[in-house]
């Protein structure tokens, strides 16, 4: 048992390993498996969940903490427009007039292997089967080989955005009036911002750009506070555990150029590797936030640093399971409370 252990250990420091400080309680799993990219909303009866996978896989609890069971696949197939091959990236749910919608990111052929754009399905539950809506996509580039969608993300000569497709939808309403941010793949990333019609099915004109980074900012996530808009992203590699969940605060939802931002969950405060793609739901009956994310774990112990877990998948056994967390606020700036 005592070479065993020192074989790993061995191991984990020729890979670059850099284990969490002493100091740091790391928390466990409220989910275990793979639940990447978690989209999470409250029911009556707790809580839902949304996951990346095929068909976006689907779990449900009573508590956040858990215990989280299986709950089918939220969608009951793809959309007309979509690639038959990859999985359904990094969804958002919301109620909007009476209807669940599910906003996703969908395969499509034309814009490399991994390229995607954005569709909406609904249903009458959130436990019901999501259907697609329309034969156009939601927001995809002209250059997919896709029906011109209802946002055509406009290219600009001489932009420097890689042609790979449109992911990580994210729904805001406020005072009746939705919003869709979403992120343009790759490096730079640029973070974009849409108006919807009332029914949130369709663009109600024409997309904006927020700002855009040298390296990889995504999966946008926008809270209203009285000190101004505040948006969670995640910022680097998501493969690697110096992934890490960022804020930014704006006193205007579309001007962010005087912006302030932090760091709100990283490997070194949390002990967690890489923890991101992270979505802030209401608390049951009450004002407080609680964030749902994901990071990685690998099998037998801590995961390695500066090794690309998703090529290392079967060496290490890495996946990535779901977390939560309570946000507090000081003076609008979000910080970490209680994992569950």
């Amino acid at each position: 048992m005592l070479r065993r252990a020192l074989l790993l250990a061995i191991a984990l420091l020729l890979v670059g390993s850099a284990p969490a400080p002493a100091s740091v309680d790391r928390p466990q799993p409220i989910l275990p498996g793979n639940f990447a990219d978690p989209a999470v909303t409250t029911l009556k009866q707790g809580y839902v969940g949304f996951s990346t996978g095929s068909l976006i896989p689907r779990a449900v609890s009573k508590r956040p903490g858990g215990a989280w069971r299986p709950a089918g696949r939220g969608l009951v197939r793809l959309p007309s427009w979509a690639h038959t091959d990859g999985d359904i990236w990094a969804s958002d749910i919301a109620r909007v007039r009476g209807w669940w919608l599910l906003y996703y990111a969908a395969p499509v052929r034309g814009i490399g292997e991994h390229g995607r754009c954005i569709g909406v399905a609904r249903s009458r539950q959130a436990l019901g089967g999501f259907v697609p809506v329309g034969e156009r996509p939601l927001v995809c580039p002209t250059y997919a080989e896709a029906p011109t969608a209802s946002d055509p993300v406009p290219q600009l000569a001489g932009d420097l955005l890689p042609r790979a497709g449109v992911i990580d939808p994210s729904l805001f309403v406020e005072d009746g009036v939705a919003h869709l941010l979403y992120k343009t793949d790759r490096i730079p990333s640029s973070i974009r911002i849409v108006p919807l019609v009332g029914s949130g099915l369709r663009a109600a004109g024409a997309s904006v750009e927020l700002f855009r980074h040298d390296g990889v900012l995504e999966n946008p996530v926008v809270v209203r506070r009285p000190e101004g808009y505040v948006m969670v992203l995640s910022q680097g590699d998501f493969g690697r555990c110096s992934y890490r969940t960022i804020w930014r605060r704006s006193t205007s939802l579309l001007d962010w150029s005087a912006a302030t931002q932090g760091v709100l969950l990283d490997h070194a405060t949390t002990g967690l590797c890489g923890p991101g793609g992270a979505d802030v739901s209401p608390v049951p009956r009450g004002s407080r936030l609680r964030m749902f994310l994901h990071a990685w774990t690998c099998r037998g112990g801590l995961c390695p640093a500066g090794v690309d877990l998703v090529k290392k998948k079967r060496r290490f056994g890495s996946q990535r399971p779901l977390y939560a967390v309570d946000l507090a606020w000081d003076a609008g700036v979000p910080v970490v409370g209680r994992f569950r």
